[in-house]
């Protein structure tokens, strides 16, 4: 039997070897915690690459977006974990209170959560993709989030199928730490593209800069 290195079998386990390599190199970044942001912005350089067909090379692609954009991500994963702290605070107490206001008040703040959440979810794809200020990322990743309400349910949808994967079925949870993160941006990423296809001008877009 002959085997074909270029055949599709190996194209398959090189591609999985690399998206291994590339979970592991995510998951060690994100150790210091504070760095989670640029790791993720890293991790949707790639995957969002990788999803256009436009194959590189993986790990100093990474390590350069890791870099490149450090600033920035980890000053708004530093200002969403605060902001989350903050609400998830406020909501424990005045949910506690049993008054009347402290119900509307709770309204107010889960509210906040959720546009907290669905910022946190845009914010880093599009860091990786665009060029912009922190504050106009942040702003962006709401409002696209709100007016692209399909794409923005798709997204979740995909989340909470891997945590419910992750909850019921244990096998799922080393899936996760082998490939699961990189796998999981690489699915946001496909409709993350679709989405992006009718933002990108040209001037602010990052798909030479790597």
């Amino acid at each position: 039997m002959k085997f074909n290195p270029e055949g599709p079998f190996f194209e398959f386990m090189n591609t999985l070897a690399a998206f291994i390599g590339l979970n592991v190199l995510f998951l060690i970044t994100c150790l210091p915690v504070v760095t989670i942001g640029p790791a993720l912005t890293a991790l949707y350089t790639v995957t969002l690459q990788e999803a256009r067909k436009e194959h590189g090379y993986i790990f100093s692609t990474y390590l350069k977006a890791f870099k490149r954009n450090f600033p920035q991500s980890a000053a708004a994963f530093l200002l969403q974990m605060v902001l989350m702290l903050v609400f998830l605070f406020n909501a424990f107490f005045w949910g506690n209170q049993g008054t009347v206001t402290g119900n509307i008040i709770l309204f107010v703040i889960t509210v906040l959560l959720v546009i907290l959440a669905l910022s946190f979810l845009y914010t880093f794809p599009l860091l990786a993709r665009f060029e912009n200020t922190l504050k106009q990322t942040l702003q962006n990743s709401i409002s696209i989030a709100i007016v692209n309400p399909r794409i923005t349910l798709g997204l979740l949808a995909v989340q909470v199928v891997c945590v419910l994967l992750c909850a019921i079925v244990p096998q799922a949870k080393i899936f996760m730490l082998l490939l699961g993160f990189s796998f999981l941006a690489y699915c946001n990423s496909l409709l993350f593209n679709k989405l992006f296809s009718s933002y990108e001008s040209g001037e602010n877009s990052k798909e030479k800069a790597y």
